[in-house]
């Protein structure tokens, strides 16, 4: 018995069909979990601020570098900003500041073409922002990065 070709087209498209419900089942509890925390990148930022000029240092962070961050997170890219300084030191006093940034994937940690963009946009001037910027690097005795994961508390 010879098929017509419209009874070979509904073949194939009934087996497409049938590939495709199979597929979307068999992912959809992967599509449907939440991201879990692992997914989300938190990075722990340390600085140690020369003598006398953490005042200085916070003042120039917050108006040079912690407006980007605000702006990312505006755009989702950042969840959480979170700024410490040590309340008493148990040891020597390794940082004067820390500060957190949740993100929301890695992706988005790791746009810096997009940060860039972000900083050219929210500073006109820019040579006068490169200085600042420049002058809080100046008084930044040390610095360091951790990327951290949360592990269960049990």
């Amino acid at each position: 018995m010879k098929r017509t070709k419209i009874e070979k087209r509904n073949s194939k498209l009934g087996l497409a069909v049938c590939c495709l419900l199979i597929s979307i089942f068999y992912f959809l509890p992967l599509w449907a979990q939440a991201p879990t925390t692992a997914d989300r990148p938190v990075v722990a930022s340390y600085y140690k601020i020369a003598p006398g000029k953490t005042d200085e240092w916070l003042a120039r962070y917050r108006a040079q570098h912690l407006p980007i961050l605000k702006e990312l997170q505006r755009e989702g890219r950042i969840l959480s900003i979170t700024l410490y300084k040590p309340f008493l030191h148990q040891g020597g006093p390794e940082w004067d500041f820390q500060v957190t940034l949740v993100w929301r994937d890695f992706a988005a940690m790791g746009d810096r073409a997009h940060e860039a963009a972000v900083e050219r946009r929210l500073f006109s001037d820019w040579e006068a922002h490169r200085r600042d910027e420049q002058r809080r690097w100046e008084i930044t005795a040390r610095h360091w990065d951790d990327l951290m994961t949360e592990l269960p508390s049990e």
